[in-house]
């Protein structure tokens, strides 16, 4: 586990992740998921507490990795930490969005100085499994500050994840066309505060079809979002149980670590 967790941290990760909101535009075609921006190659990496976990160690970890030289194909970096006791897993996550698979393999299979004696530093704070890490397509279906602002200033925002199945007879371009209908109901949505939503395509032999994440500014605008949802959304709900199954969602604590946009530069 120690040669995994400086492999895995030799490359800007960091603690325990996601959305792609400041991100480039890659070129898609119209046979492809739900799309306002993408695809995106994501990697997650399952992160567990070490012997020396604390907040203000985690936080000093964090900062310091802010201040190192990333790679240019890093677009996107951000972590998870489980929020309740009924997630299905009890680890937390990294979340990392590259220009193309080949730039995050490329960037794996190097190795750089300044990051290794960071991750040796801090092995005893936080471990993740680099080798095993999990490929995603990430899709965003419409700009993510339609509804406002939704990570804070320090990048948090309250995340929530639905692992879904395709139900028989039913496949990606039925997801396709039932978000551009759910984009129309939330443009006639009453305002619950900063909210966007992504879907995930699993890269690898996953249990599940997709990855549906509904990220808030809060868990207190999450709780508002889902009242209007379980009073004005029964419509557009049962559109989507047609097509799909999907599991409890797990709820996170999440980070924005790095986001860079190709005219603006890194925030």
């Amino acid at each position: 586990m120690k040669n995994k967790t400086i492999k895995f941290l030799t490359f800007g990760l960091a603690a325990f992740l996601v959305s792609c909101s400041n991100s480039t535009e890659p070129v898609v075609e119209e046979s492809q998921g739900p799309i306002y921006r993408g695809p995106y190659h994501i990697e997650f990496l399952a992160c567990n507490a070490g012997p020396d976990y604390s907040s203000e160690n985690a936080q000093r970890m964090l900062a310091e990795w802010k201040d190192l030289d990333h790679s240019e194909d890093l677009r996107w970096a951000g972590v998870h930490a489980p929020e309740g006791d009924n997630n299905r897993f009890d680890n937390g996550w990294w979340e990392l969005e590259w220009t193309s698979k080949e730039a995050a393999d490329q960037a794996w299979a190097s190795e750089n100085p300044e990051f290794i004696a960071w991750a040796q530093k801090y092995e005893s704070v936080i471990s993740c499994d680099g080798e095993g890490r999990y490929p995603w397509t990430f899709y965003l279906p419409r700009p993510s500050d339609s509804f406002g602002p939704v990570e804070a200033e320090d990048g948090y925002y309250a995340s929530a994840y639905l692992a879904c199945s395709f139900n028989e007879g039913y496949g990606r371009q039925d997801l396709r066309a039932t978000v551009v209908e759910y984009n129309t109901y939330l443009d006639g949505a009453n305002d619950v505060g900063g909210y966007y939503f992504g879907v995930y395509f699993p890269e690898f032999d996953a249990d599940d079809d997709f990855l549906w994440l509904n990220a808030h500014s809060s868990f207190d605008g999450m709780a508002a979002g889902n009242a209007d949802w379980e009073m004005n959304g029964k419509e557009m709900q049962a559109k989507f149980d047609e097509i799909s199954t999907c599991r409890t969602p797990d709820l996170y604590n999440s980070w924005m670590l790095r986001s860079v946009n190709e005219e603006e530069g890194e925030s």
